[in-house]
């Protein structure tokens, strides 16, 4: 789609201050284009009306969109490139609480309570004593949430081989975001077993048990 005279948009532009986070938690790669690949990802959550935060609250759900965006990504390369284990994602909670730019752990928190998320035998949600290993069960089963909001709206307004071919493609250095209609077809045109099966579940809305 974008002609050799124009840059796709950059990804930190895109973004903004997410775009930390999001090159410490895109890495699965170490010569690949996966901050750029969310970058993509992202603008079409943006066109969808899910990227704009008005409160910290809301700003704390966005970092739990992105990182629903990267437990597809990393879900996808386990299936498709035997990069993971499929239905594994684990992310270093450092990685992702903290303060700004990342989550505070106190945010977190609230958004459990608020979302009635069982934290039993925990500490206070909004507590800034919020224990390291309860922090970690609350982003994972916060994420899914996410995930199940926005991967069958990212799968619908992308389109199923669009979005198996990006996932491929940010696995190379220097891809470009969105790809073109030939790149897309070059890319699932000759699949694996492991590929096919990976587009078949993208196909089926990519669900994560």
């Amino acid at each position: 789609m974008w002609d050799d005279l124009y840059e796709p948009p950059d990804a930190a532009d895109v973004l903004g201050d997410l775009h930390e986070l999001a090159t410490s938690v895109f890495d699965l790669c170490y010569d690949g284009s996966e901050p750029e690949w969310a970058a993509w990802a992202w603008s079409i959550l943006t066109r969808a009306g899910l990227a704009a935060a008005g409160t910290e609250y809301e700003r704390g759900e966005l970092v739990l969109r992105l990182l629903a965006l990267n437990m597809f990504h990393r879900e996808f390369c386990a299936r498709a490139l035997d990069l993971g284990v499929p239905g594994e994602w684990d992310v270093d909670p450092d990685r992702v609480l903290g303060d700004h730019p990342r989550l505070h752990p106190v945010l977190l928190g609230i958004i459990a309570e608020r979302r009635s998320l069982d934290l039993a035998d925990s500490t206070d949600p909004g507590d800034l004593d919020f224990d390291v290993s309860v922090a970690a069960t609350a982003l994972d089963a916060l994420v899914r949430s996410e995930y199940r909001r926005v991967v069958p709206l990212l799968v619908k307004m992308a389109g199923p081989a669009d979005l198996a071919a990006s996932v491929w493609a940010s696995t190379r250095e220097g891809a470009r975001f969105p790809l073109s209609d030939t790149v897309v077809r070059e890319l699932t045109v000759a699949l694996t077993p492991a590929g096919h099966a990976a587009l078949e579940w993208v196909r089926g809305g990519a669900r994560r048990s």
